[in-house]
Formats: C-alpha cells, structure tokens, sequence
C-alpha cells in the first residue's frame, strides 16, 4: 500500500476512491432506466442503442464524478499537520471554512493535527478500495488480451480459405450489402458458431460443423448475418464494451445481460 500511496498523490486517492463508491448507485440506475427502456422498445435496433448508451453512462458517470471530486479537493491541502508555533504565526495560511472557526482561538496539538489531516479525513479504506480496483482492472486487460492473443494464434495456424464456391457466395452477399471493406473469410474446425474477429480488417470464421448440412439459402442467411455486424460496426461497440468491463468490472449491472448490447460477443 506504501507503493501505491507513493504512486498516487492522497487528492487522486480521494477522489478516485469516492468516484468508484458514487458509480455504484450510478450504474444501478443507469442500468433501472436502461432495462426500462428497452422493455418498452420493440424494435431491436432500439434496445440496441439503448444498451450501448447506457454503458457509456456508466463509464462517463465514475470518470466526471473523478473530475469533479479532484477540483474540489484542492482546499484539503490547506489542512496539514501544524504545531502550535504555526498556529500563533500570523503568516501561516489560514485554515479554510468551519474547521477555521472552531480552532481560530485554539492551540492545535500535535494529536488535533494528525486528525485533522487529509489522510485521516479521508476514509482508511479507500486506499485499498483503489488497490483492489487497479488490480482487477489489470487482471481483465490481461484475460482479454490473452484470449485475443489465443484467437489470433489459431486463426493464423489453425483456418484456412474456404471452398471456391463458398468464398462466390460470400463476396457476392458482401457486394449485395454494400460492404466495400476487405473481409477476409476462413473456415475453422475448432469454433461451434460463426463469428467475426478483428476491427480495421475483420474476418469472418465460418466453422466446418456448424455448415454441414445447411443447404445455400440456410448457409447464405448464416453469412450475412456476420456481415451485418460487420456492416454495423460490431466489434468497436465489443471492444468499447470490453474496455468498460475492464474498468467497472465490481459493478453488477455490468455483467447483467440486459445492459449488453445485443449480438455483439461472439469473439473479442
């Protein structure tokens, strides 16, 4: 804890501390009014927006309640720890707002001192509170960038191209859709259900079990499915999704389905 009091200045502790306590009962109600919502959202595409708004409050709400706290916590500096000889020098900056008025004919012990300074104004265990917070939101960077390291590593060794005719069809619904960005499509004996990695140059993987059996109109519906993730930005709104969960991984409401927004977990 002496490293992380080191690394981060007691006004950054206060206010990051109180920003993760105050994003509790923010994100439970951002989360009450987003699943009211899209309970009264019949259209999909609704209750998407719905879903990916509400995150980015989540996220928005802890990271403004940090701004505003740290602005307001510049007074704290006023309260360090004085002797009496400080208190009776005319030089010395007053104290600021009602704890002035209560010691202004007083003579501050070395004991007044110590409470009266920041660290204990400040609750002990927002220190802990932080420490706990950086490293859960170390551990899900860490799991989420191994598993993407863990896709990648089978896409480049464990895929390859599909058959000619499937690749036609594929190239023909992306030409259909209006899509002119360059997805790659590879088939994969090792995923259940279709799926779409990456983010600048995405590719759909197109699993060898889940095909078998289709017959072209089922196997055309299967492929512009994918390519309509693709088509609407999908894997942004995953990886923003990721990065919230990596932040505000303590929250509830972040790992409650309904604040997901819909079709968008496939892979990372």
């Amino acid at each position: 804890m002496a490293s992380l009091g080191n690394a981060l200045s007691p006004d950054v502790l206060h206010a990051l501390g109180w920003a993760l306590i105050h994003s509790l009962w923010q994100g439970a109600g951002l989360a009450a009014l987003a699943a009211i919502l899209m309970a009264l959202s019949r259209r999909p595409s609704v209750r998407y927006l719905i879903a990916t708004f509400a995150l980015a409050a989540m996220l928005a709400a802890p990271l403004a309640g940090f701004l505003v706290s740290i602005r307001s916590d510049a007074p704290r500096h006023a309260l360090l720890p004085m002797t009496a000889l400080q208190i009776a020098d005319t030089s010395a900056a007053p104290l600021p707002g009602d704890i002035a008025t209560r010691v202004e004919r007083a003579v501050l012990t070395p004991a007044a001192a110590r409470f009266l300074s920041p660290d204990r104004l400040a609750p002990n265990i927002l220190p802990w509170m932080v420490a706990a917070w950086l490293c859960g939101v170390t551990f899900f960077s860490l799991r989420f960038a191994g598993g993407f390291l863990l896709l990648e590593r089978k896409r480049r060794g464990k895929s390859h191209s599909p058959a000619p005719h499937l690749l036609a069809i594929c190239h023909a619904l992306q030409r259909q859709l209006g899509l002119d960005r360059a997805v790659r499509y590879l088939e994969c004996a090792w995923l259940q259900t279709p799926g779409v990695i990456g983010w600048f140059r995405p590719t759909i993987l197109l699993p060898v079990t889940a095909l078998t059996g289709l017959n072209e109109e089922q196997l055309r519906a299967v492929i512009a499915h994918e390519l309509a993730h693709i088509r609407r930005h999908d894997a942004f709104v995953n990886l923003f999704q990721i990065l919230v969960e990596a932040l505000l991984f303590y929250h509830p409401a972040i790992w409650w389905q309904p604040a997901h927004p819909p079709g968008t977990r496939a892979l990372l």
